[in-house]
């Protein structure tokens, strides 16, 4: 199997922002969201990064750092951005923020950030080259 040369692509091709409403089955008895939740809503938009950057399924090698230094409640609208900020041979390094809104308010808080790594995979889960990031 010959593998095609990859391109270069810069962050922005690949940026992804989503948002969430935060729901009772999201949290605990006493209203805050459970962190479990917000790790998979965090790994999923960052795995659209890498999936859009590289053209291929990725896999989560690695959570580096996740920094939880707001609680977020129920009702509160959570907003994620994911970049990726570096690439390897085969893997991407992708940096997520979480922001949260209060919808009456409108105030908006820093949430959480989270730094995590994907590799781009075949349909044998065998690692494969990904475009290289021009803005590194």
């Amino acid at each position: 199997m010959t593998d095609k040369i990859p391109v270069t692509r810069n962050s922005a091709y690949s940026c992804v922002k989503s948002k969430h409403i935060v729901m009772p089955q999201h949290a605990n008895p006493n209203g805050l969201m459970f962190g479990g939740i917000l790790l998979a809503w965090i790994d999923m938009a960052a795995a659209m990064v890498a999936e859009k950057h590289s053209g291929m399924d990725v896999a989560t090698i690695h959570v580096e750092a996740v920094h939880f230094s707001s609680p977020i409640l129920i009702g509160q609208h959570v907003s994620i951005e994911a970049r990726l900020v570096k690439t390897g041979n085969t893997s991407m390094k992708i940096e997520v923020q979480v922001s949260t809104e209060d919808a009456k308010s409108g105030t908006v808080t820093e949430a959480t950030k989270a730094i995590l790594t994907f590799v781009a995979v075949d349909h044998e889960m065998k690692p494969r080259t990904v475009p290289k990031l021009c803005d590194e």
